[in-house]
């Protein structure tokens, strides 16, 4: 039927009219229809089908409702089922539904678990004591019980004071020490959120170790410190509380609001109580042996670095000695002139330093001087090469066999011999196992081990591996290390999707760790090289870098990071994919939620963002961090609008869950910019952001983001000042894809402040920043660094500050 023809009928039937007469016996028809018997005997004459289970739903419904309301109908069913109780009704829908009632339960639940947190947090704490004594000079008591002596355990809430002239020492249960002064008086109380000391009165100085869950608090009668990891005073008395920092960072909650203190600053109650942090922990009788000791071996390490490096290694004669199944090989270059020279450095220290002198001329310190003696002795006896290693036991994998391999010189096996046993030390302990083949010795941790292994000498064949190695020696070997990835990890191979995968490790075949120095100056690399092209997160850097986007970060900044990445609308297509192999509703939740969102991720967020990112920290201070950002972008409009969606549905969410706060993202113009910024409402300083040059430059504030605009309109670029260029490693190319940049000197900045020995600060002061760069191929990944090793836990030592006792 046509439309019009359609039309035309529908019309005629609302122009239809009918008399009184005619609507009478219509409605006298549908009266009798509905009438009680008559529709009884409509569903009666279908109760057999109702009985065999052939009734269609609908009728069966219609049914069912009828008999919940019709006992006549009721009667008769049964009647004809043979049966003599009535039919069980269908049940009605509750009023109050089932989850309604779990609702309630999980409610009122939740309502205790809040109310009693804090008696559920302690009830969780583990169990044992809370501290133990580890030294004591001078009495330490316990209340009212009496004197604790070094050993004691101290349990939860139980209160010890040290008498006057006298200092103490106590180990927590998670490692951390708290060092006691006279006069003090404290407690320690254990929950699952962390450890807490409560100060009553007096001095600490904490060290407090890593905490794996949890923080460690310090409270008072008016403030409290939280760590996860550093060192830092308290002090408590009439006057109220002084915190003092002395590495690490420390939060501390006092008049109502929280500070953020890094190494070198103090809150206090009373501006009147400030005083230097060297003089706050004055008391302690260690307070600048840690240092002093840390200062040496510092300047130690330094003259080593200036040794001149042994000649690089181009073939190994001992590397086709290898055991089959070897998937850890190590070589190093014949050091015995290093170490002696190192000990002349340790002896010249020890006589400028008596810091270093004590802990040199202790136990521990003639220990490592007759344990370096030991491998000089050997070294000179040896050929230009030591190798080391770590076999899986040949085809079948069933043991660990470590290595130790070496030429030794010509008639003197019984030299090395004599200083082999001699590592056993003077107290019987066990020399390690070795054998001698020739001019070769073999070393291993056991006798049956060391069957093993020269039994496998030079049966290891020519694998992958052993190429892949040679191939490092081609090109000139100093220090290397290499591990055969794809033969550990075969043995624990997982299902598509997993995280290995998502990371793309599980394509990981060897990885290299190099410390040469190809054109005199040291570099260290390590490389990690896959089977087949690189995949998930291990391809997200591309193989080259324009490096614009780091052209906005100023020289002065502390802390740096490069990076160019291939396409993130294919980065994010691939992680999804992965993530769709172990989870594959992954997708289908992805586009629930754009849906709601009204956007896309991959094609409103990855597709307006570009190759290429650099951010950097330009200071720290207790009002937060000073940052700045640049980031590639094809489609400001797009992302901005992004942005924009995101908040809003943050609000809503927040609105229909009754949380308070906002997030506001708005817009300004202002110097011939295009300002936008993002601030939530309980949040601290703003997100804000404008674009220069097909670049989004983001900052902390809008004094960052234009400091960084005229940094690249030609300012002092980070990476064309002469400390980094400098830095940067000869074998990286023209266009590496990314960087890592540290400037240790402004992090150690304030740090050298708090001590008024001239030698320790201007090592402090002089301290080397840190560059990482970082270059790909379709099936490797480097990283690259003129920094030294040794320097590099040196700094980490320094910036960690642990005390060390001599």
């Amino acid at each position: 039927m046509s439309e019009e023809r359609l039309d035309k009928a529908l019309e005629a039937m609302r122009n239809e009219t009918a008399d009184d007469g005619e609507l009478a016996r219509a409605r006298d028809r549908v009266w009798g229809r509905l009438s009680e018997a008559a529709l009884c005997a409509d569903f009666r004459a279908r109760f057999q089908e109702y009985a065999d289970g052939t009734l269609e739903s609908g009728p069966r419904l219609l049914l069912e409702d009828h008999l919940g309301r019709c006992a006549g109908c009721r009667a008769a069913l049964a009647a004809q089922r043979g049966e003599r109780t009535a039919a069980p009704q269908p049940r009605r829908a509750a009023r109050w539904p089932r989850w309604g009632t779990w609702a309630a339960a999980a409610a009122l639940f939740l309502g205790i678990a809040y109310l009693g947190r804090a008696h559920l947090d302690s009830l969780l704490a583990p169990g044992g004591p809370r501290a133990t004594v580890a030294s004591v000079t001078g009495s330490l008591y316990l209340l009212p019980q009496g004197v604790l002596a070094p050993g004691a355990e101290i349990g939860e809430d139980e209160v010890v004071r040290t008498g006057p002239g006298s200092r103490a020492v106590l180990r927590l249960a998670d490692g951390s020490l708290v060092e006691v002064n006279e006069r003090t008086e404290l407690s320690v109380h254990a929950a699952r959120s962390g450890r807490v000391v409560r100060l009553e009165r007096g001095d600490v100085i904490v060290q407090a170790a890593r905490q794996r869950r949890g923080r460690l608090r310090v409270e008072t009668r008016d403030a409290t410190a939280s760590v996860k990891g550093t060192v830092f005073a308290v002090s408590s008395g009439l006057g109220g509380t002084l915190v003092s920092v002395v590495e690490g960072s420390v939060a501390v909650a006092q008049g109502g609001g929280e500070t953020l203190l890094g190494p070198g600053q103090q809150a206090a109650s009373s501006p009147a109580l400030i005083r230097s942090v060297p003089e706050a922990v004055a008391w302690s009788p260690d307070a600048g042996t840690y240092l002093g000791i840390l200062a040496s071996l510092a300047q130690i390490e330094k003259q080593v670095a200036l040794l001149p490096s042994p000649e690089l290694r181009t073939r190994s004669r001992l590397l086709h000695l290898l055991p089959p199944a070897t998937v850890v090989y190590g070589a190093m270059p014949n050091i015995g002139d290093t170490v002696g020279r190192t000990l002349e450095f340790a002896d010249q220290q020890a006589a400028a330093n008596p810091a270093f002198e004590s802990w040199w001329t202790s136990d521990s310190g003639r220990s490592l001087r007759r344990l370096l003696g030991h491998l000089e002795s050997a070294a000179h006896l040896c050929a230009d090469e030591i190798v080391f290693g770590w076999s899986r036991g040949g085809a079948a994998g069933d043991a660990s066999l470590p290595m130790i391999l070496a030429e030794v010189q010509p008639g003197r096996e019984a030299d090395i011999a004599t200083v082999l046993e001699a590592l056993a030390g003077p107290g019987g302990g066990r020399a390690p196992a070795y054998r001698f083949a020739d001019t070769l010795l073999v070393l291993s941790d056991s006798e049956a081990h060391l069957e093993r292994v020269v039994a496998g000498l030079g049966r290891g064949g020519e694998t992958p591996f052993i190429r892949a190695i040679g191939e490092r020696y081609a090109r000139g070997a100093g220090w290397l290390l290499a591990l055969d990835l794809e033969s550990i990890l075969a043995s624990t191979a997982s299902p598509g999707g997993s995280p290995a995968d998502v990371a793309g490790i599980s394509r990981a075949r060897h990885l290299f760790l190099e410390r040469r120095a190809p054109q005199g100056v040291e570099e260290n690399d390590l490389t990690l090289a896959f089977a087949g092209p690189r995949t998930g997160m291990a391809s997200v850097l591309a193989e080259a870098g324009s490096g614009g986007a780091a052209e906005y970060l100023p020289s002065g900044v502390l802390a740096a990071g490069y990076v160019s990445m291939r396409e993130p609308e294919q980065v994010f297509g691939e992680m999804l994919r992965l993530a769709t192999q172990s989870d594959p509703l992954a997708a289908g939740r992805l586009a629930e939620a754009e849906a709601k969102l009204g956007l896309s991720f991959s094609g409103d967020i990855a597709a307006s963002i570009g190759t290429e990112s650099a951010v950097g920290i330009e200071s720290v201070s207790t009002a937060g961090l000073g940052w700045v950002m640049a980031t590639l972008v094809h489609d400001p409009a797009r992302l901005d609008g992004a942005i924009r969606a995101l908040a809003r549905a943050c609000n809503e969410a927040s609105e229909a869950a009754g949380r308070p706060g906002r997030i506001f993202v708005e817009q300004e113009a202002s110097g011939g910019r295009t300002w936008m910024s993002l601030q939530p409402a309980s949040g601290p300083v703003p997100l804000v952001w404008t674009y220069d040059r097909g670049y989004l430059v983001a900052a902390s504030d809008r004094g960052a983001a234009l400091r960084a605009i005229a940094t690249r309109g030609g300012g002092s670029a980070l990476v064309w000042s002469h400390q980094f260029r400098t830095r940067l490693p000869a074998s990286m190319g023209l266009h590496p894809s990314g960087f890592a940049w540290l400037d240790t000197k402004g992090a150690f900045e304030g740090y050298a402040g708090l001590t008024a020995d001239p030698v320790l600060r201007t090592l402090l002061e002089e301290r080397e920043p840190v560059l990482v760069v970082f270059s790909t191929t379709g099936e490797q990944i480097r990283a690259s660094s003129r920094n030294r090793l040794t320097g590099l836990m040196m700094d980490l030592m320094l910036l960690q500050n642990l005390p060390r006792n001599p």
